[in-house]
């Protein structure tokens, strides 16, 4: 899709090749329409070189060999050039060719041609038109950079929001719950006692099943509402009159902001105040950080209705960073990993530092391996989440 007639009159000709470009990724992903990418990095030529001697080389030297096939080249207000062909699209290797031979002898042909490919690389390509209209690199993550957007996918449109979302009101999601149980495991004791069960939907799956060859990676908020919509599903079905008769000790992972909605406040009005304090709630560091204000009302909240809380999936390197009161989290949840083991003696002193002097609110999570309850135990850890505790309860 062009650039509106109006938009149109006030920007420059290079700045509507930039938004061309954009719009042929975008159409590129939805339909899956598969392209080679030459990519010229024309700004990243060293200040010793003359860049516009260089782009008006480069231009008589590419337009005959694009001439009389379906590519296109695309001037980018960066300076840089982009040449866009339909596969197999050999004459772009010719473009490369070309490429290096202007700059023999200085190393940067290979650099500063690069090639991508359509739709895989749809995102990548984004970034560089972004990166040409000013508005910098930093804006994207790693992954949708050249030669990491093969594993973010690309960006959904409003469109694919829209069908994920009508879909998820539909599906099934008993398929993707996942139950693990915290228990307390003392060094030399009975074995692992269950203290709650906590339910999670793996959202990385279900973005996966909703949106499948794209990523939210780049679009935290659209994250964060396809979460709320997955929240609105799981609380609704804990507010069944058949699941509150079952009801035990349990923990469920929210978005700070879905303790205001119809959903939980139905839950909290048919659970027993007597069973509010068995429901520990959730939160994530990153979503207390996204919306510090629905964070405060749902702290304020659950202190009102007793609900128990917890300070949700913690990588342990930012546990020194977190303040003294952990937010006044009353649950810890501290996730294991290899790299704790390589830590060198002031990371260790720090991290021990920064634990609770009550170690029975801390959960270390992850604990799928003996090494992760030898680690905890060793710093006075004595609950467990993870693949070896649910081993330990299965039966023989």
């Amino acid at each position: 899709m062009e650039a509106a007639p109006a938009l149109n009159r006030m920007l420059g000709s290079s700045q509507r090749e930039a938004l061309a470009l954009a719009a042929l990724a975008r159409e590129s992903a939805a339909a899956g329409v598969e392209q080679r990418v030459m990519h010229l990095r024309l700004s990243a030529i060293p200040s010793n070189h003359n860049r516009l001697h260089h782009q008006r080389l480069l231009r008589e030297a590419l337009l005959p060999l694009l001439r009389p096939t379906r590519a296109r080249l695309y001037d980018l207000p960066s300076g840089d050039l982009v040449a866009v062909s339909p596969p197999p699209g050999e004459h772009l290797d010719l473009v490369r060719a070309v490429m290096q031979k202007l700059l023999d002898g200085e190393g940067e042909g290979a650099a500063i041609a690069q090639e991508l490919r359509l739709p895989q690389q749809a995102a990548a390509l984004l970034a560089v038109v972004e990166s040409a209209l000013g508005m910098g690199a930093e804006h994207w993550p790693a992954a949708a950079m050249p030669g990491g957007a093969e594993a973010a996918g690309a960006q959904p449109q409003a469109a694919d929001i829209l069908a994920a979302e009508a879909a998820l009101a539909q599906a099934d999601l008993s398929v993707h719950h996942r139950w693990q149980t915290i228990c307390l495991l003392v060094d030399g004791g009975p074995g692992p006692q269950p203290l709650w069960r906590e339910q999670r939907l793996p959202a990385a799956d279900l973005e996966a099943a909703l949106l499948p060859g794209q990523s939210l990676h780049a679009t935290p908020w659209l994250r964060r509402r396809l979460r709320a919509r997955l929240d609105k599903r799981a609380l609704a079905q804990w507010a069944r009159p058949e699941e509150l008769r079952g009801f035990s000790p349990s923990g469920l992972p929210l978005l700070p902001a879905s303790l205001g909605e119809e959903e939980f406040l139905r839950l909290d009005a048919a659970l027993p105040s007597a069973m509010r304090p068995q429901l520990t709630l959730g939160f994530s560091l990153p979503d207390i950080l996204a919306d510090p204000q629905a964070f405060a009302m749902a702290m304020r909240f659950a202190r009102l209705r007793g609900y128990g809380t917890a300070l949700d999936d913690l990588d342990a390197g930012l546990l020194p960073m977190l303040p003294e009161d952990n937010f006044g989290l009353g649950t810890l949840k501290l996730r294991f990993s290899a790299a704790l083991l390589a830590l060198d003696g002031p990371g260790r002193a720090a991290l021990e530092a920064a634990l609770p002097a009550e170690r029975a609110r801390v959960v270390l999570t992850g604990a799928d391996e003996p090494i992760a309850i030898g680690w905890g135990w060793e710093r006075g850890i004595t609950r467990f989440q993870g693949r070896v505790i649910e081993q330990s309860l299965s039966p023989p």
